[in-house]
């Protein structure tokens, strides 16, 4: 069992929706490196953050909060994306010290990706 130190207002528990909780967990430990409860459509992500892809609500597509989630080089990470199944909605570009861009996953919800860092 992983011990977890959470701080008081952190992030850490997230419910993505899926059209098929399958699909999302491959894209995203594919793309990311999330490890995933195959038994369960769950995950734990860097930072002690965890949840689960879920079928009872409708993707993100438009509106509502943007999950952003951090890469290390921000064209491997678009490159990966595509390859997976995702699709690029806009950037890369400059957004202050870091990049950023925006993509659909398999299921249609919108999701960030940052590089700290202008360069690409």
């Amino acid at each position: 069992m992983t011990t977890r130190t959470i701080q008081h207002g952190q992030l850490t528990y997230l419910q993505i929706p899926a059209v098929n909780p399958s699909e999302s967990a491959r894209f995203y430990a594919h793309v990311f490196g999330w490890k995933i409860e195959r038994d369960h459509p769950s995950f734990e992500a860097p930072g002690n953050l965890f949840g689960q892809w879920v079928t009872d609500r409708p993707a993100a597509r438009d509106g509502g909060p943007l999950l952003w989630i951090a890469v290390d080089r921000m064209e491997q990470g678009l490159r990966e994306i595509g390859a997976a199944g995702g699709q690029l909605l806009e950037g890369p570009s400059a957004d202050g010290p870091r990049m950023i861009a925006t993509f659909r996953d398999p299921s249609g919800n919108v999701v960030g990706i940052v590089q700290e860092g202008a360069s690409t």
